[in-house]
């Protein structure tokens, strides 16, 4: 009795069930009505409990881990009778919301069934558990492509169906999108008529859709892709440019205005153009009469630019032309600086041009000034290099008064830079009197 009673209560356990008490009976070679109303004591001693102690402990055990195991496939299965998609409108198109809790619950579940299946004890419920990892593993591979595809489709979306540009130059690609717009609208319809993750995971057929959607997507994509690349080959500063703009950029090459807003992204220096407009000027215009810098400065062209032909094209003959024109400019600003001593001297004459061409400038004229210092100094001064020192120092001393009075922000951001290239200027041609370095083959020049 001392092995039995014990014996007796753990099967009082509430985890015992009908399979249990069968496989009790089997293991005792004895049978019992276990259910019925007249069920007692004397009925358990039959058993002869003692002789099977181990193998009742052990039944006893297996029951609990089994209602640990049933349990946690019950709670899984309660979640996922409740979990449904999100959608949100895009162009009164059904797409998925956020999906981030279902994918939470999908790799939490998986792990969970990982652990039962690892378990000895899930026999009972083994089908149960594999009908469970099959339908996650299903959700996690329809998901994951859905999303792919999703993605893929709200990004082209807009350049098959609403670029002219596009349809002309990719009308197989475009067809082709366009029977994959017609598919993917209406799965997404059904979907959001059945919007239970399980449901609509699991739906025949879908999964197969959304491969063979995603493989007809990478079809449109590497054309599309291999067609913005012969552009980028022709105008190269487009490699600078997302796609999406580079899109909207080649699908306005007739609008150079709207073009006029990705110029920035295109050129470091370039903002914007200014544009010929006015009473009998068509809208959009196509001229523009000069350019400005993302600062704001504001540089004219001597002769209009007319934006004409291809996109590519003509933003290469912009390329060309604002090169020119600063050529040219800087050409202007080299004669006008050679005269500082004598008419407009540098703290005014920096006004009359953008920083750009201010900075290069003076610095080609510090070359050739302390080249100039060098030859002098050869033909017998002595004191050239002392001289052209003491005019830098003055340079910089006007500046600075120049710096102390009201500016604009411009302006004095210039003042302060070419401050700047001054001192070291100054200080490079004061190591040159010290170190008497008068060679201008030294190491030092």
């Amino acid at each position: 009795m001392n092995t039995i009673l014990p014996l007796i209560s753990q099967l009082h356990s509430k985890f015992m069930q009908e399979r249990h008490w069968k496989k009790l009976m089997k293991i005792t070679a004895v049978k019992i009505d276990f259910q019925s109303p007249s069920f007692c004591l004397e009925d358990l001693i039959k058993l002869h409990l003692y002789k099977y102690s181990e193998e009742v402990t052990e039944l006893v055990d297996g029951a609990q881990k089994e209602a640990k195991i049933e349990t946690k496939l019950n709670a899984v299965q309660g979640v996922w009778e409740d979990q449904a998609f999100e959608f949100k409108d895009y162009k009164e198109v059904p797409i998925l919301g956020d999906l981030g809790e279902i994918i939470e619950f999908v790799e939490q579940h998986q792990m969970e069934i990982m652990g039962m299946m690892s378990s000895k004890d899930v026999e009972e419920f083994k089908e149960r558990a594999i009908h469970w990892q099959k339908n996650l593993k299903q959700v996690e591979q329809v998901i994951t492509i859905w999303q792919k595809v999703q993605r893929k489709w709200v990004q082209l979306e807009p350049i098959f169906l609403a670029s002219e540009d596009i349809r002309a130059q990719l009308p197989d690609d475009t067809r082709r999108f366009e029977q994959i717009d017609g598919a993917f609208k209406e799965m997404m319809r059904e979907a959001q008529a059945e919007p239970g993750v399980i449901e609509a995971c699991t739906y025949e057929g879908r999964e197969e859709l959304l491969n063979n959607t995603y493989e007809e997507i990478e079809v449109c994509e590497k054309a599309l892709n291999e067609y913005l690349e012969q552009k980028k080959k022709i105008f190269a500063r487009f490699y600078f440019v997302a796609n999406q703009a580079l899109l909207d950029i080649l699908s306005n090459g007739n609008n150079p205005e709207k073009v006029d807003e990705y110029l920035g992204d295109c050129f470091d220096g370039m903002k914007r153009l200014e544009f010929i407009r006015g009473p009998g000027i068509p809208y959009p215009s196509k001229r523009a009469k000069g350019m400005y810098s993302n600062e704001g400065e504001y540089v004219p062209f001597e002769v209009n630019f007319e934006a004409v032909g291809a996109v590519e094209n003509y933003l290469n003959d912009l390329q060309t032309k604002m090169q020119t024109t600063l050529r040219d400019v800087l050409d202007t600003a080299k004669h006008t600086a050679d005269m500082w001593e004598f008419e407009k001297q540098r703290h005014i004459w920096l006004e009359d041009y953008c920083a750009q061409i201010s900075l290069l400038a003076t610095c080609v004229m510090w070359t050739e000034e302390t080249g100039r210092a060098f030859d002098e100094h050869e033909g017998g001064s002595e004191t050239a290099m002392k001289d052209y020192y003491n005019t830098i120092v003055l340079r910089i001393t006007k500046l600075i008064e120049r710096v102390r009075q009201p500016l604009d922000s411009d302006l004095r951001v210039k003042i302060i830079t070419v401050i700047t290239i001054d001192v070291h200027s100054r200080d490079v041609v004061d190591r040159f009197c010290i170190t008497r370095m008068y060679d201008q083959q030294g190491f030092l020049w």
